[in-house]
């Protein structure tokens, strides 16, 4: 008998990549669910998302394709957000330009 409450994520370590900082790809990790999540910004289901190890906001595309606007809300670490949203990470010791 499956228990539909029963659920196993891995989680994956980001590779390094040239167009990101070694922090953030330090703190990047890919969720890889047994059975599909929703998106904590849209609410999509999928088994694969990701997330940061730190607090932050998800963006979206808005009516204009190359306009990005970023959600108010603020998630916590671990979050799973689906791949459709590029992550803002919240960094409080920063002053914004």
């Amino acid at each position: 008998m499956k228990n539909p409450d029963f659920n196993e994520v891995l989680l994956l370590k980001a590779k390094p990549n040239k167009v990101f900082p070694d922090w953030m790809t330090v703190r990047i990790r890919f969720l890889r669910y047994r059975v599909a999540v929703a998106c904590a910004s849209c609410g999509r289901k999928s088994k694969h998302h990701y997330t940061l190890l730190m607090s932050f906001k998800a963006a979206h595309f808005g009516k204009h394709q190359f306009k990005l606007v970023c959600e108010p809300q603020v998630h916590l670490p671990l979050t799973p957000v689906c791949r459709d949203h590029p992550l803002e990470p919240m960094m409080p010791h920063q002053k914004k330009k």
